[in-house]
């Protein structure tokens, strides 16, 4: 009897193992809204109640948009304490930093030990709608009393927790200020509703305190609180208040009235010319369950020219100056919002770029051009490019790639668990802690990504093709398991890249007069 036996980090899968990764996870919107320093921010939806968010930078303005970052975030409409009534004793807080250790939803919160202290927000939808309530944990906390329309008939998503003759919520945690946590309260209601939040009794372990610092209601792309709302002029504005401007999110340093030109800085803090505003990367909301790194997802390539060595792809690699550049939404040309929530929501978004590919002394080629369409879980390229050189020597031609994270330093959790490539399996977690060599697949023009973060199961699918002169050409893939080595027992982030990329290693030439064709599909999909 023969057999044979693979290591646990690679097994083989069932055929056709990498279909589920892009089945359509229901999404129905796509949008587009202004990014910082004159980058693109793009949603597409990918499941009920979850978006992807994709940034296309443009930090160099002369040359092609690059997809480098995505982070998948749960929709819904935020209600910050600055939409609460308040009535009673209550004392209010800010934020003292970025990033999810440091920053309350909405930036601002409230706290309160009195049994007269209230707060009372009006939600409204027209679809059914479930309700969160965003709270801080502390060693401290008490129950957190919930009613709706003045009743806890509606509240039906928690109970009694203790005999207290009415629904509540325990917000005690045995870390103190354990922020951004959250509870569903109710589900299934439509239209308008009052939502009242109070201190309700003590708690052992705990006290009396309670700390609120948001309401929250199922949403979509079209939304209007998904987001903070756009920087408005001469408006009265409250320390902590949370806005955006060109991509940028800033949080107000003190009650004031906003000046006539919206704030600039990418950092730090900066004026208005009448407020003060931190400026922030990512806004608090909305809540985002995953998020990889920066990398080029379109194409890249390094190949030689007469002895010149030269690399080119976007922002990232250069050497690929813009020559023009069109953006449409549902077929009509995009012209960034200045109110709301600074989203344009549709069904498609298509951007095409011409590009000329140069040598590093500046020699054309190739003339390139990029169509993109974003459609709701689905982000497509379609790439060709008419050869005005003679390319040899071709180290690396990638015709997607698809960058990743399995441990996450931000979130301090684990993200992405498995790749599936068509006739292996990767688990992540045995390369930890090392560097090991790539993991190829060849043939390989289709990957999986399998991730699971907390209720939230994560799918992302990525295929590609290439074609020279209308023939297609091998593809074959590899996995780069920890790029740089990192752990995932302490606070960095450990990223993961995978390629799908030209078979060079059999022989890739490209000759002047040679018409190439790139293609990518990356289809995400998430779900609880």
């Amino acid at each position: 009897m023969l057999g044979f036996s693979l290591s646990p980090a690679r097994q083989v899968p069932a055929a056709d193992s990498v279909a589920p990764f892009f089945a359509n996870g229901g999404g129905a919107e796509v949008a587009i809204g202004q990014g910082p320093q004159g980058a693109l921010s793009l949603w597409s939806t990918i499941g009920d109640g979850y978006a992807a968010w994709l940034s296309l930078d443009n930090d160099d303005p002369t040359l092609r948009l690059s997809w480098r970052e995505t982070a998948v975030a749960k929709l819904r409409n935020v209600y910050p304490i600055g939409a609460f009534s308040l009535s009673g004793s209550w004392n209010q807080l800010q934020s003292s930093g970025s990033g999810l250790a440091s920053s309350y939803t909405g930036n601002r919160a409230i706290s309160s030990g009195s049994t007269s202290a209230t707060a009372t927000v009006t939600v409204s939808r027209a679809d059914p709608y479930d309700v969160w309530v965003h709270y801080t944990g502390r060693t401290s906390g008490g129950y957190v009393r919930v009613r709706i329309d003045g009743s806890d008939e509606l509240v039906n998503e928690i109970g009694d927790p203790a005999a207290l003759g009415f629904k509540a919520f325990y917000s005690y945690s045995e870390t103190d200020l354990e922020r951004r946590q959250v509870v569903r309260v109710a589900s299934g209601l439509i239209g308008s509703h009052t939502v009242e939040l109070s201190y309700g009794a003590a708690a052992n372990p705990g006290g009396t305190a309670i700390l609120l610092e948001a309401v929250s209601i199922s949403a979509d792309l079209s939304g209007p609180r998904i987001l903070p709302p756009l920087w408005q002029p001469q408006t009265s504005y409250a320390m902590g208040d949370e806005v955006q401007w060109d991509g940028t999110y800033y949080a107000a340093r003190a009650n004031g009235q906003s000046g006539l030109v919206p704030p600039s800085h990418l950092n730090g803090i900066g004026s208005d010319g009448a407020l003060d505003w931190r400026a922030d990367y990512r806004p608090t909301y909305p809540e985002f369950v995953a998020i990889d790194y920066a990398s080029e997802r379109e194409y890249a390539a390094r190949f030689q020219i007469a002895g010149d060595e030269t690399e080119v792809g976007g922002q990232t690699h250069g050497h690929e100056p813009l020559v023009s550049r069109q953006i449409a939404i549902d077929g009509v040309p995009w012209t960034a919002e200045t109110s709301g929530n600074g989203l344009s929501v549709g069904n498609e978004i298509a951007i095409s770029e011409q590009t000329n590919w140069q040598t590093t002394a500046g020699a054309s080629i190739a003339d390139c051009t990029l169509q993109r369409v974003i459609g709701p879980g689905e982000i497509s390229h379609d790439v060709t490019l008419d050869m005005t050189g003679n390319v040899t020597d071709v180290a690396w031609f990638y015709a997607g790639m698809l960058p990743f994270v399995h441990w996450d330093g931000e979130s301090e959790t684990e993200v992405v668990q498995r790749l599936q490539a068509p006739r292996e399996s990767v688990t992540l977690s045995d390369y930890s802690g090392g560097v090991p060599a790539n993991v190829t697949f060849a043939p390989a023009s289709r990957l999986g990504l399998a991730a699971q973060i907390g209720v939230t199961e994560l799918r992302y699918g990525l295929e590609a093709e290439l074609s020279s002169n209308g023939v297609a050409q091998d593809l074959t893939a590899f996995l780069r398991p920890n790029l740089e080595g990192r752990t995932a027992n302490g606070n960095l982030d450990w990223p993961c890249k995978a390629y799908i990329a030209a078979d060079v290693a059999n022989g890739f030439g490209i000759s002047a007069g040679d018409n190439l064709r790139i293609t990518s599909r990356h289809v995400m999909s998430a779900r609880e």
